[in-house]
């Protein structure tokens, strides 16, 4: 097919890549505008003049001689390449040489304002962040402003040594290659902090009717990538070559991807960004928080399918049902449904604890017929006292990681108004854990709690080895006394390629009742359920870790009459389990984040 003209869609930035110009800045920008793209990469010195490092060179020959060239507003559409000179080479005058005309050459770039200042990996990767530090600190630059430009194929060990170095996640330009690494590698460099993804124009091949295209590979990491919003680059084999197809290729690409769910779309503003876990327990919600989770339709319907379930095997005449937690009645309104369709007669009790959505229930009851039969009663689980004696007990008190919004405590609280036979919807939860690599996120933590608290976290750009497992279990009710309030687990992970770990990703299963579940759980998570994002338990410092090299994680649920609260720290060890470093125990004592019983 030929690609038509299309206005390029929200997202998606084009960049013309120039390794060498023809002609002149203001002449190449009125073409690139022309053309659509919305920005331009370019030398900021032409790579074949011999130069001695002196300014004058500089002048006579840099592309652009003055901002005054061009307009101001196209400045911020110029992203310069430094010329690719060595800061190890043997000679010591060449050394200095070199450093002399990178320094010209940033010093130029800081002076106009341009957005990117892009310098090669191909030194030595020490000895470049500190030149980087340097030019930055010298120059009053961003550390954003510094691009690195890596391969994909072959620099991540580079990048990850210049990052350490600097204590930042420096942007980098990912070249792509016509052999692309494995899909793993992939998903690592898409966690990174990735300004531009490059295409040279020898990636692209033609279809039938003569238009450019991408091979599967390549289009398959770039459909990765949309999702960031961020920039595309594409370099011709000569600047008089017209790339505008292959940008018409890039938006037909972009606007040709599998759109977001509804629920997923209504999730994706939650993408990377850090909240406390809730502690409804200790804090009543608000409205809006009770809104935002009745919009899950998806967990709705699986408490209704589970109530309906349990009602038609249960074999009694009368079967008494207490809704723990009933909020502003989202899941109780299911519970109703399930029990008008039984052939038995029911009673249904709501607990409540937060008075103003024990108004919203009253004001519930009063307008919803349904509801006339049901007592809505104003308590808590720790202190309500009751001669009742139920068979169902449902409750929503899941947190992202399960038990970590204390419904172990509160269903062993429940269990003195049951039945011996009664049942739990849900029955049991299991919580899960996994490596993570995070960097953009990691860099978020010391701006917010810290590294002594765990987040919830929607994760967007992230990796991890793949290897989840299993962590804490609680099953309900409890009458023979199996749960463990406190636990500790030590879960190890073996690393199967080079990796940076910023900390640990959390999930949970649910079984709801037989064979119906919820579940965050990579592997098997619920479709188009979002009432819970993965919890994230960072490390005050990443974990550099080698192929081979195994990441323990040691996690303790500890618990007092005060709250419950996790601790949890890092080892690593060597392929045969010698102890090579660790890390300090995070949130030791509960002393930053608890979760409180009141």
């Amino acid at each position: 097919m030929v690609y038509k003209f299309e206005a390029v869609p929200w997202g998606l930035k084009t960049v013309w890549y120039f390794q060498e110009l023809k002609d002149s800045v203001p002449q190449i920008l009125t073409i690139v505008n022309k053309k659509k793209f919305d920005a331009i990469i370019m030398p900021i010195f032409p790579a074949n003049i011999e130069r001695e490092g002196n300014i004058n060179d500089f002048i006579k020959h840099s592309y652009l001689k003055s901002e005054l060239e061009v307009k101001s507003d196209d400045i911020q559409k110029l992203h310069f390449l430094i010329s690719n000179l060595s800061l190890s080479d043997e000679n010591k005058e060449v050394r200095k040489r070199n450093r002399e005309i990178l320094k010209q050459e940033i010093q130029f770039a800081a002076y106009l304002g341009v957005p990117s200042i892009i310098l090669s990996s191909n030194s030595d990767p020490i000895k470049l962040a500190k030149f980087i530090r340097k030019m930055s600190i010298k120059y009053f630059i961003d550390l954003n402003t510094f691009v690195l430009d890596v391969d994909i194929t072959k620099d991540w060990i580079k990048y990850n040594q210049i990052r350490q170095e600097l204590q930042f996640n420096i942007p980098i330009l990912l070249r792509l290659k016509k052999e692309m690494t494995t899909k793993n590698e992939q998903r690592k460099w898409l966690s990174e902090n990735i300004r531009f993804v490059h295409l040279n124009q020898d990636l692209f091949s033609m279809n039938d009717q003569g238009a450019p295209k991408l091979e599967d590979a390549q289009n398959q990491f770039l459909t990765s990538y949309f999702q960031f919003e961020n920039y595309i680059s594409i370099a011709a084999k000569s600047p008089q070559i017209d790339l505008a197809d292959h940008r018409q290729y890039l938006i037909h690409l972009f606007k040709n991807q599998q759109p977001l769910s509804e629920q997923a779309n209504l999730a994706s503003e939650f993408f990377d960004e850090l909240q406390i876990p809730l502690q409804p327990y200790k804090d009543n919600l608000n409205s809006g928080t009770y809104e935002v989770f009745e919009q899950d339709k998806i967990k709705y319907d699986l408490y209704e399918d589970a109530c309906r379930r349990y009602l038609k095997n249960v074999k009694k005449a009368e079967i008494n049902i207490l809704m723990a937690g009933a909020g502003r009645g989202g899941i109780l309104e299911r519970v109703i449904f399930s029990a008008q369709g039984a052939k038995c007669k029911t009673k249904i009790v709501a607990l409540e604890k937060n008075p103003y959505a024990y108004m919203t229930l009253v004001f519930q009851k009063k307008r919803q017929k349904q509801w006339k039969d049901v007592e809505i009663v104003l308590g808590d689980l720790k202190s309500w006292q009751t001669e009742l004696k139920f068979d169902l007990i449902v409750s929503e008190l899941l947190g992202s990681f399960g038990d970590n919004e204390l419904s172990p405590e509160c269903l062993m609280w429940a269990q003195r108004f049951l039945q011996p036979d009664a049942v739990s919807i849900p029955c049991d939860s299991v919580s899960y854990c996994v490596p993570v690599s995070c960097p953009q996120l990691h860099a978020k933590v010391k701006k917010s709690y810290g590294y002594d608290s765990s987040y919830v976290v929607h994760f967007q750009k992230y990796y991890t080895i793949h290897d989840i497992q299993k962590c804490m279990q609680f099953k309900h009710p409890d009458f023979n006394n199996e749960n463990q309030l406190a636990q500790e687990q030590n879960l190890v992970f073996e690393c199967k390629q080079d990796l940076l770990i910023h900390g640990m990703a959390g999930y949970f299963t649910s079984k709801l009742y037989e064979d119906i579940e919820l579940s965050t759980h990579p592997n098997n998570s619920t479709p188009d359920m979002y009432s819970w994002f993965p919890i994230y338990f960072p490390f005050e410092k990443p974990v550099n870790i080698a192929k081979k090299q195994k990441l323990k994680f040691t996690i303790k649920r500890v618990n007092n009459e005060e709250g419950v609260w996790y601790e949890w720290f890092n080892s690593v060890l060597s392929e045969d389990d010698q102890l090579l470093d660790g890390s300090r125990i995070h949130n030791e004592n509960g002393k930053k984040q608890i979760i409180e019983i009141k």
